[in-house]
């Protein structure tokens, strides 16, 4: 059995990620476990997880949609050699952002829209459909063997908020020994983009006081994301593909 947990206060936003789901699963046993009323998302995913049946976890953003109708087969493939999985991550954490060494140490891809377009955004992986020997992943999408996340859990006494959640627990299995693998094979459409303000300052300020110790002692770098801009969804897909070398 499959279990999603998805924290949304916006029931248009959840009633969409649902319908993905039921057309991606099909008749697969799997559940949906929202949660509306979240305080944070570490407190709100440990309270969906002890509801959770699921040998595969998933905790997603309710603003997001998966492009592939191969998502199962290819979750459950990557769920054989990683413990975790997510879209987008580095082999190098320096900070409490999961791309702050740059290349050659991120990877992942995503799409997002821009002035009524798509953007497609490429971290790094070219020509692959997974990548291993990942330290964080960002929290728009992750997926868990179930003895994993019930070990890992989510860190609620110190992130109350809605960031950095996700570089601390992935981060925590990391280095519990747990393997990690950014997967470029599942490709997603994702609404919402990062917000890196003052909140998130505070967090990232609490995450450094937390793992700042066994962190890379690689410096921050500064670097321009690469991405292409088109007008459609298929065209969005057709470069998705392209760049992990997926059939079209």
């Amino acid at each position: 059995m499959i279990s999603i947990i998805i924290c949304s206060i916006n029931p248009v936003s959840f009633t969409r990620v649902c319908a993905n789901y039921r057309s991606l699963l099909g008749a697969e046993p799997y559940e949906v476990i929202g949660i509306h009323d979240a305080k944070g998302l570490a407190e709100a995913y440990n309270r969906g997880l002890a509801q959770s049946k699921g040998d595969i976890v998933i905790f997603c953003h309710d603003d997001i949609e998966i492009w592939t109708p191969e998502f199962l087969p290819r979750l459950k493939h990557h769920l054989q050699t990683f413990d975790v999985i997510g879209v987008a991550g580095t082999s190098r954490l320096v900070g409490a952002g999961w791309h702050s060494a740059g290349p050659p140490y991120i990877f992942g891809q995503i799409t997002h829209p821009l002035k009524g377009d798509f953007h497609v955004g490429f971290y790094g992986g070219q020509g692959n459909a997974a990548v291993g020997g990942i330290q964080a992943m960002d929290g728009v999408f992750l997926a868990f063997k179930r003895n994993v996340i019930q070990h890992v859990g989510w860190d609620a006494e110190n992130f109350k908020g809605f960031h950095c959640y996700d570089i601390d627990c992935t981060y925590r299995a990391h280095k519990l020994g747990y393997k990690l693998g950014v997967v470029l094979d599942l490709p997603m459409f994702h609404v919402s983009g990062g917000n890196f303000g003052d909140t998130w300052k505070a967090h990232a300020a609490i995450f450094l006081q937390k793992h700042g110790a066994t962190l890379s002692t690689a410096p921050w770098v500064t670097f321009r994301d690469a991405f292409t801009q088109v007008a459609t969804r298929e065209q969005a897909l057709e470069l998705m593909h392209r760049y992990a070398k997926l059939p079209s």
